[in-house]
């Protein structure tokens, strides 16, 4: 049996230099809207499930909220149509008799998560229930800007046992909610220009193969940044060798970018690479500002993150799009520790350097050294005049409240080995058309990379996996979609082999990714002829 390659260098046998560019999602997915055969679209990052508890709870929050705003508008009017703000006092009591009778999953959801927010991160509960009720009405502009406080105190025990952090007291780190992954991909690269953390010609580092925006941002004009790659270990367990981090200690790379565990290689960081990753940061880069995008970390059992390793070095991004099926909800957000070198070395500015964050942030403070950078961030967020009207909608962190809350209340590891187990099946429905296996080690299970040669070569030998790297790579994913309705992206746009492509295991049921795999082969056959 051969192993499915997560991975390869540029030099791997597998690369052609001389490969056509690869076909864009847009046009494999017309092309297999077109070939008459029922679509399989694998190619999208979008899971088929729908975690339905959480947005229970949110609309029967939502009901309950204008019940009390009607309520509170009646009395006070006496015209139905127009509610008010509900009166504090009581609320939680009054929420708690309104779900008492109420059978329904979001009820029962709802009432147990405000129990546990009090419970277990001492929320007053009147003063909780008041900042929901409020939030989910949009009623009035976010305050914090940065993220709604309990809210936040969720988010971040969220932040803390999904990237393995220790145990510990409220307020170690901040969140700003986001409008999804996205939205805190651009808002960390936009403030780190911004402030100078970054500038043109200099370098960053990005764990490769990678996410393509990753890849894309940097280059642009607005940044004008070199790309150092740190390329993934091909057909290895583990995702770095030894030794290929020490490229970081080099001063002129300003910033490391990893997605951990990764997308489309979905291994996650070894404890042992993370380790070097610390003791390269405290020996050697105390400045270097790493950026850590953890969306798919609950799907790897027992995780750790770089939060946890060098806290005080990682912008953390997350978004809630994967685990809940929630890709429309745009949920996420970015985190840094309270006690971060960012606001450090922003301090430590002066000169000209200093005179131009002044200037920037003059409506939000005379001092710009006292700005922390998350703070900055905000403000960023809305081209800093409009700082003071910043920040997520209220309902959407309501949202996102929730969901965090369906991770780490009692029910959570459930509903994450639950999901585990079916990518597992998913995984071997795929392989086994293929007849190869899948590599070792930690893996989200989320997608899967396809060494098309490697399929050639356990259906036709090693002269079949020759034949079939004489020809265009493009040709698979556009024969898969033409002739089979199925559609899969080229590795080469993720900067992973060109022989690869990648399949989101997440996107089909078993028996879907069990007919994506009989297509490969039949398609592979064909090309080796």
């Amino acid at each position: 049996m051969t192993e499915l390659v997560p991975a390869s260098s540029p030099t791997s046998p597998s690369a052609s230099p001389s490969a056509s560019p690869p076909a864009s999602q847009p046009a494999l997915t017309a092309s297999a809207r077109y070939s008459g055969r029922p679509v399989l679209d694998a190619g999208r990052g979008q899971p088929n499930w729908i975690a339905t508890t959480p947005r229970a709870a949110f609309f029967r929050l939502g009901s309950f909220a204008v019940e009390e705003a009607g309520a509170a508008g009646s009395a006070a009017a006496g015209d139905p149509y127009w509610g008010r703000t509900p009166p504090t006092a009581g609320i939680a009591d009054r929420l708690a008799a309104a779900l008492a009778g109420d059978p329904s999953d979001g009820a029962r959801f709802l009432s147990a998560a405000v129990d546990w927010v009090v419970g277990e991160l001492g929320a007053d509960p009147d003063a909780l229930v008041t900042e929901l009720v409020r939030a989910v009405l949009g009623d009035g502009y976010p305050s914090p800007t940065r993220m709604l406080r309990h809210c936040e105190l969720v988010l971040e025990r969220y932040l803390v046992e999904v990237t393995g952090v220790e145990p510990g007291p409220p307020g170690r780190f901040h969140v700003f909610g986001t409008e999804g992954g996205a939205a805190a991909m651009a808002y960390t690269f936009r403030s780190l220009k911004e402030n100078g953390l970054v500038s043109p010609g200099d370098r960053i580092a990005i764990a490769a193969p990678v996410f393509t925006p990753y890849l894309q941002i940097p280059a642009l004009a607005d940044f004008g940044l070199e790309i150092v790659e740190i390329r993934a270990a091909p057909n290895k367990p583990y995702r770095f060798d030894e030794g290929v981090l020490q490229a970081l200690r080099d001063p002129a790379i300003k910033a490391f970018v990893v997605i951990n565990p990764g997308n489309p290689d979905t291994r996650a960081v070894r404890p042992e690479r993370l380790r070097e990753v610390r003791d390269l940061v405290h020996h050697h880069r105390p400045d270097l500002v790493i950026v850590a995008d953890t969306v798919y970390a609950t799907f790897v059992e027992g995780f750790r993150g770089m939060l946890a390793e060098v806290p005080r070095n990682v912008i953390c991004l997350h978004s809630f799009s994967k685990n809940f099926g929630a890709t429309g909800n745009r949920l996420g957000f970015a985190a840094v520790a309270a006690d971060t070198v960012l606001d450090d070395i922003l301090a430590g500015r002066t000169g000209p350097a200093r005179a131009v964050a002044d200037r920037r942030y003059s409506s939000l403070t005379p001092d710009s050294g006292t700005l922390p950078f998350l703070a900055r961030m905000v403000a960023d967020s809305r081209e800093v005049a409009l700082h003071n009207i910043a920040g997520l909608a209220t309902p959407d962190q309501v949202q996102m409240a929730l969901f965090a809350l369906a991770h780490v209340m009692p029910g959570g590891p459930a509903h994450a080995s639950s999901l585990r187990a079916e990518l597992h099946a998913r995984l071997a429905a795929l392989l086994g058309p293929l007849g190869i296996e899948a590599p070792g080690g930690q893996d989200t299970l989320y997608y899967a990379l396809i060494d098309l040669a490697a399929v050639a070569r356990v259906r036709h030998g090693a002269a079949g996996a020759e034949r079939l790297r004489s020809g265009e790579p493009a040709r698979v994913p556009e024969l898969l979609a033409r002739d089979h309705g199925v559609v899969v992206l080229p590795g080469a746009g993720y900067g992973a082999p060109t022989w690869d492509v990648r399949v989101c295991l997440a996107a089909l049921p078993t028996e879907g990714l069990t007919r994506v795999g009989e297509a490969v082969a039949r398609v592979v056959d064909e090309l080796v002829g």
